[in-house]
């Protein structure tokens, strides 16, 4: 699939809408892709139903364009008895949306999980956004070290030594993505979690994560601001627990 940087803000139509516990789901049809998305209940309050639209768009908008370009390459002109825009397949996707708030160091981190349907074919990717609730505007991975460049190697190093043993070609991919650009990480207090779909970097049973504690992450000068750990009594990070990113979050 194609893959496009953030895109315009689109004009959806909603087909269906229904709660579940402390989530709820949109179901939104374009003209060739169909996408279900299901958000957490917060997206309903005044502080996160701007983001929550944001993040709509984003997906069904890209999901939508990425599928013409699709069928666009694989459309056989010579062929108009095969015409994939006139007797098109609607192509499916489900985005699940989870809102991590980290009200007492100000951001928030969503991790979308993506699984696509078209022509028979499957895909799956996990995408992490981490924003400040201060002036709404993404904490990027340079946000975070004075040397981001060293910063970057130490935890393309950490996932690669994780995830060897098992031998997945992508891996040298996901490797040499994270050294040029880190993706997919929250902040905690005391390090960085790294969070990949199951089933790309090691058998689908095999739970995607890597944390990367500061403790390793020295060198590259962690910025105090977003690592709330680095307080004037953590002079040794080895002897920092480490906080469980699920244990002082709200997600309602």
């Amino acid at each position: 699939m194609r893959k496009l940087i953030f895109i315009v803000l689109l004009s959806l139509s909603c087909s269906s809408f229904a709660k579940e516990d402390s989530y709820y789901e949109e179901t939104l049809a374009r003209s060739y892709t169909t996408t279900v998305m299901r958000y957490p209940n917060l997206c309903q309050t005044e502080e996160f139903a701007k983001s929550c639209t944001y993040f709509t768009n984003y997906y069904v908008g890209r999901f939508e364009h990425d599928y013409i370009g699709y069928i666009t390459d694989h459309l056989d002109f010579d062929m108009y008895e095969s015409d994939d825009f006139t007797q098109r397949e609607i192509a499916e996707q489900k985005v699940n949306l989870d809102y991590r708030v980290i009200r007492k160091y100000g951001f928030v981190s969503v991790i979308a999980r993506v699984v696509q349907n078209f022509k028979n074919k499957e895909a799956k990717y996990t995408e992490v956004f981490n924003i400040s609730l201060d002036n709404q505007k993404q904490i990027l991975f340079r946000d975070l070290f004075k040397d981001p460049e060293l910063a970057a190697m130490i935890c393309s190093n950490a996932i690669y030594d994780q995830f060897s043993k098992y031998k997945y070609p992508s891996l040298y991919l996901v490797k040499a993505q994270v050294e040029v650009q880190p993706k997919n990480f929250m902040i905690l207090p005391d390090g960085l979690e790294f969070e990949f779909s199951r089933g790309v970097l090691a058998p689908a049973s095999v739970n995607a994560r890597v944390i990367v504690p500061l403790s390793e992450l020295s060198e590259a000068q962690p910025v105090k601001k977003w690592f709330h750990a680095l307080d004037e009594n953590a002079n040794d990070l080895k002897r920092i627990d480490r906080v469980d990113p699920l244990e002082d979050v709200d997600k309602n």
